[in-house]
Parts: structure tokens; sequence; C-alpha cells
């Protein structure tokens, strides 16, 4: 299988795909209402996705599963137990202290904060544990 920076390339994909498949039933389906309204855009207006911000967040997630993959082959991490730790580490530590800045100096919800936070913990402990199944 074909490498990149030495990570197996299915193994990529695989992590980008449940990412952003995550992110689309999290903020798309189970929480779109209410992601909606803390945002400030209007729930009931509808419409269709912009295909450009899709593409745009499968290149986050990409970026995001890349960098929690050379992390776990780094620490040679191979266990899952292990692997998810690493993962809600980085979650923790990196992502949900940025995106702290929101409430604490943007005057954004707090509310945001949980579910974007909630979302980004689940995200990176799946990312994790499925780099976990590749070399």
């Amino acid at each position: 299988m074909p490498k990149l920076f030495g990570l197996n390339l299915l193994g990529l994909l695989a992590t980008s795909v449940a990412f952003w498949l995550l992110g689309y039933l999290w903020y798309g389906v189970l929480f779109m209402e209410k992601w909606m309204t803390l945002m400030g855009m209007d729930a009931s207006a509808g419409g269709e996705p912009n295909m450009m911000l899709m593409a745009m967040g499968f290149i986050n997630t990409l970026i995001a599963s890349l960098g929690v993959g050379l992390l776990l082959k780094w620490l040679n991490v191979s266990k899952l137990v292990t692997a998810v730790k690493y993962g809600l580490i980085v979650a923790f530590c990196f992502v949900l202290t940025t995106e702290a800045y929101g409430p604490i100096y943007g005057g954004s919800s707090v509310d945001l904060f949980y579910l974007n936070g909630a979302y980004h913990l689940i995200g990176y402990g799946m990312v994790a544990a499925i780099w976990s199944f590749f070399d």
C-alpha cells in the first residue's frame, strides 16, 4: 500500500472519511437545529449544502487525521486503548483549548463550545482508534 510520510494511505482515507462523516451526522443531523441556533443561523431556511465548504471540511479532517496518524507513528503506538488515549489528549490539550478562545475572548456561546468540544473529543478518539488498525 502506498504511504504518505510513512502512513498507510488507506488508513488516512479511512480516518478522514470517518471524521468527515461524524461531522455530517453531528452538525447536519443530530444537532443541526441547535448548532444553527448557536451560530445565529436560521434553521428553517433550509437550502442546498455548499459543496465547496463540504470539500474544505473534508480537507480539514484529512489534515487532522494526518496529524494524529503521524503522532501515533512517531510515538510507535499501535494498541487501540493507547491510541485512543493519545487522540483524546490531542483533542483536550490542543483542540479544546483553541475552541475555548471563542467563549473566553470572542463572546461566543459556552453551549457552542460544549457542542463543538464533544464532537472533537469523539472525533479525535475515533480517528486514533481507526489508526491503531493500520501499520
